[in-house]
């Protein structure tokens, strides 16, 4: 597991982040610990949000190296991308920052994940970048490109087994996860819907030791 982390500190923090919205209905918290910067995404609140949540056609992301991404996140991802990166320079200009963390829940898993590799990329390795994925719906459609992986293996999706959500879209419509799934939970303790609650995250996440 990454750097042995607390997956139910991160999970509680994202769950009581001081968010606000930008862009398209995103809402999002940019906070500073020390030396660490917590990027937090929220899941899904509002009509708008599970629209772009069903809009799930793919789009291509990126320039010379360009991936395939889930059409309604990747607009969401687009509409706070800049605003988002503005704000943790300006806090790395004002501070000694070794570490960038990524963390988002259901809907707001996506955007960490993309969010995870967009500063993988543009900080070019200045700075360590991880991501966590909490109830992370499938956003990456068709193969990755070797050098979009490499910026995607700090970014972890965390299933509660057999949360729903972290299985759509399905493969069938060619749809994937960026890097390997971590699984907690036990099979057979909640339906799949019940799976994806938070406080299902909150049980579960705390059998997890770093």
């Amino acid at each position: 597991m990454q750097n042995a982390v607390n997956l139910n500190y991160l999970f509680r923090r994202c769950l009581n982040a001081d968010y606000k919205k930008s862009g398209l209905d995103a809402n999002y918290a940019v906070t500073r610990s020390g030396r660490r910067i917590y990027i937090f995404f929220e899941w899904s609140d509002g009509i708008g949000d599970w629209k772009n949540n069903l809009d799930f056609p793919a789009r291509a992301h990126g320039g010379g190296d360009a991936f395939f991404v889930h059409r309604g996140f990747l607009r969401v991802w687009r509409s706070i991308r800049l605003i988002i990166e503005n704000e943790v320079n300006a806090v790395i200009s004002n501070n000694k920052i070794n570490e960038i963390v990524c963390v988002g829940y259901s809907h707001g898993a996506a955007l960490a994940g993309l969010c995870t590799e967009e500063l993988v990329f543009s900080l070019g390795g200045k700075i360590s970048v991880s991501g966590y994925g909490f109830g992370c719906p499938r956003f990456i459609f068709g193969r990755l490109p070797k050098e979009i992986k490499v910026r995607f293996s700090s970014f972890l999706p965390v299933r509660n087994v057999p949360d729903l959500v972290t299985y759509l879209p399905p493969r069938i419509l060619g749809y994937f996860h960026p890097s390997p799934v971590l699984e907690i939970g036990e099979r057979g303790k909640y339906s799949p819907i019940r799976a994806h609650f938070p406080e299902s995250y909150l049980a579960e996440t705390k059998n997890i030791v770093p």
